[in-house]
């Protein structure tokens, strides 16, 4: 709980230093929040494609893989699935 306290104080804090140096922080946090909801659901679809087949590729849906595809978009989703392909052979 503590942790998302400060987590979300320093969103707010970082949006509003955006705010003084001229980016429209709104814009921002919401092409975020865009992106990370799109990549979970392209990462649910996948899974449940990939389940059947190879199971060991499935990657998990959390706070750092919506952060990654928040930030990334698409290719935050490829990177996720090369990763888990990259430690699932070794």
């Amino acid at each position: 709980m503590e942790n998302t306290i400060y987590g979300g104080l320093f969103l707010i804090g970082f949006l509003l230093f955006l705010g003084t140096m001229g980016v429209n922080s709104f814009k921002l946090f919401l092409n975020f929040v865009i992106r990370s909801l799109s990549g979970m659901i392209m990462i649910g679809i996948l899974n449940l494609l990939l389940q059947n087949f190879r199971p060991e590729f499935v990657v998990s849906i959390n706070e750092i893989s919506a952060g990654i595809c928040g930030i990334f978009g698409i290719w935050g989703v490829i990177f996720l699935y090369a990763l888990r392909y990259y430690f699932t052979i070794f």
